[in-house]
């Protein structure tokens, strides 16, 4: 099962085990706030294992957001890139923070489950002076029966081709299509829906989920461009694989 709560938040629940990615709740900076309600008050996400935290941009890694969920989840751990855990240790007392270099599994014990780290085309900077002082990346859960690809915040690279070696056909890739205009700004960073097609294609993917649009305005295009950019690529046939466009709120069976 697996529900998209807006921008790269997604309530995942594999063989028993529940995953929460990038929760962010509210404003995803000072200046920008959320266009839509979150489907579900953050004092029902309960039950969660493991957040996976793919970089610490604030549209991505939200203090109040953590900690509120912390609050109702003591026994969640967290997923993360190298150095990340000084900057959210504070925030979660008590919690296990485990970080991660690219191509690295995390230890999740007796759950069945795999988890693994792996690149992005990105980068990262929260303050005046820490710029890319903690490391990004993107996610592959694996299960038995399963594969889930959750590319973070990136650009299109090499890095998909990287990927499809190590994890051929992922069933499922939640990946980003939006803040991509202008492109001589956001295109080292974000993918458009184009591109983002074109990851996907190169992992052999069965099953596209876009994210990354339509929650918050973070970059030139119309809101509604990535929507209507995925549907022309899918009519054109340039998806070799099923897309799935998601309500915010939907539910969705693995």
């Amino acid at each position: 099962m697996l529900t998209w709560l807006g921008h790269a938040t997604f309530l995942i629940r594999l063989e028993g085990v529940t995953f929460l990615t990038d929760p962010v709740f509210f404003r995803a900076s000072p200046l920008v706030r959320r266009l839509c309600e979150l489907p579900v008050p953050v004092s029902q996400l309960l039950g969660i294992d493991y957040v996976l935290l793919s970089h610490g941009h604030m549209d991505h890694c939200d203090e109040k957001s953590l900690r509120l969920l912390a609050k109702g989840n003591p026994q969640m751990e967290v997923l993360t890139g190298l150095k990340m855990d000084s900057l959210i240790a504070p925030w979660l007392p008590g919690l296990r923070i485990q970080p991660a270099g690219w191509y690295q599994e995390y230890p999740l014990g007796q759950t069945g489950i795999r988890v693994f780290f792996l690149p992005a085309r990105h980068w990262y900077k929260r303050t005046w002076n820490d710029d890319n002082r903690r490391l990004w990346g993107s996610f592959v859960i694996q299960t038995p029966r399963l594969t889930l690809y959750f590319s973070g915040d990136t650009g299109y690279d090499n890095h998909f081709q990287e990927t499809a070696r190590l994890f051929p056909q992922p069933d499922v890739c939640l990946m980003g299509v939006g803040a991509y205009s202008p492109a001589f700004m956001m295109q080292e960073n974000h993918m458009n829906p184009a591109e983002a097609i074109r990851g996907f294609n190169e992992m052999g993917g069965k099953t596209f989920i876009p994210m990354h649009y339509g929650t918050y305005d973070l970059s030139d295009e119309p809101l509604g461009e990535p929507v209507r950019w995925l549907q022309k690529l899918e009519k054109e046939g340039k998806v070799n694989g099923r897309m799935k466009i998601l309500d915010i709120g939907e539910v969705y069976k693995l």
